[in-house]
């Protein structure tokens, strides 16, 4: 485990009377390769505070078990931070399609009311034929227990040349609730295939967040379509992009998300590094964009954004000589015993051997 203690002073602004700030408090680790009852812990890419302990998702395809989240008993006690898995529950009970099992790819995780759960599966464009991106609703204990509707737009054919939907490996890696799991939001880490052809342009490259309300007895509906501007690819003395996405959304209000861009970075050397930064999205004046099936032909008003953080330049006193992993989970926590609220912040290490899985702690003051 590691930990340490330190203050970063970060004003995220609509005006003083929003202000959003956080407390850089302390982090802690899991060894590469960590295991609970035989389950490796790694690849997780959607983390959930719920009662009084920490849920992550694995995105473990099968190459290292059956899909699956993890239980975590996690304590903050000043300059320490310390994770604890407590238990393991494997995704089941989920329909068959045609038939035959269909594989499933965990990217996002969110509370729902009393127990239950939503998470996303990015499906897969290389299948044949193709498997579609889902959004489900699971027991506290990994059982399916039914499908949201995905608006047709994002839903790739089946088969043949591909025009419409989510890219492959780039769908739903996005999932967060608000008002006790009554309103959710699930964004996609790259336009859609329909939505590309305006991406190059200066105006840069659009995805979708959709919203959902709950009609009563677990049954979600499409209220509305947003459209988010992911930053353009930045050049650096350290190199320069070569891909951008959004990897985590977070709920602070019903029109505010924290949106967690995480991109790819290639040195002069040719050495692959991550980047991460988090924003404020506030969507109370964009449009919505249901009845569009290109966002090229359109008119209409995105999300606005502010920058709160960059992992890379704005925690270096704070992590001197660490590496930005790749983040790809973001959660409220606890509540600290001065009555702060926490931001958890969590690495997906792709099951590597070499790095560790890592959890950042902010204390939140505003909003």
């Amino acid at each position: 485990m590691l930990a340490r203690w330190c203050f970063l002073f970060l004003i995220l602004g609509v005006g003083s009377a929003h202000a959003f700030k956080l407390h850089y408090v302390a982090e802690a680790s899991l060894t590469a390769g960590f295991q609970y009852k035989k389950a490796i812990i790694g690849g997780l890419s959607g983390i959930v505070w719920q009662g009084n302990n920490l849920y992550a998702l694995s995105d473990d395809k099968g190459r290292m078990g059956e899909p699956r989240f993890f239980s975590f008993g996690l304590t903050i006690d000043k300059n320490k931070v310390e994770l604890k898995p407590n238990a393991v529950h494997f995704l089941s009970h989920f329909p068959l399609e045609d038939g035959k099992k269909e594989s499933l790819d965990p990217e996002g995780f969110a509370p729902l009311g009393g127990t239950n759960f939503i998470f996303s599966s990015e499906g897969s464009g290389n299948a044949k034929p193709r498997e579609m991106p889902r959004l489900a609703i699971l027991s506290a204990t990994g059982i399916w227990k039914s499908d949201l509707p995905i608006p047709a737009k994002f839903l790739p054919e089946k088969v043949g040349q591909q025009k419409k939907g989510v890219q492959n490996n780039l769908a739903f890696e996005s999932l967060t609730s608000f008002s006790e799991g009554k309103v959710l939001f699930a964004a996609i880490e790259a336009p859609l295939s329909q939505d590309e052809s305006s991406s190059l342009e200066s105006s840069g490259r659009w995805i979708r967040i959709l919203k959902y309300d709950d009609k009563g007895k677990e049954d979600f509906r499409v209220s509305a379509e947003y459209a988010y501007r992911i930053d353009d690819l930045k050049n650096t003395d350290q190199g320069f992009e070569v891909f951008r996405g959004v990897s985590e959304i977070l709920a602070v209000s019903e029109s505010k998300l924290i949106v967690m861009e995480r991109g790819v970075r290639l040195s002069q050397k040719n050495v692959l590094s991550q980047t991460v930064t988090l924003y404020l999205a506030d969507l109370s004046k964009a449009s919505n964009v249901m009845s569009f099936d290109k966002l090229s032909e359109a008119k209409f008003l995105g999300a606005e954004k502010t920058k709160i953080i960059d992992f890379e330049t704005d925690l270096n006193k704070e992590r001197p000589g660490k590496k930005v992993q790749n983040f790809e989970a973001l959660s409220w926590g606890p509540i600290l015993p001065d009555g702060r609220k926490t931001l958890l912040v969590m690495s997906d290490n792709n099951f590597s051997k070499k790095d560790d899985t890592e959890l950042i702690v902010f204390a939140v003051e505003g909003e």
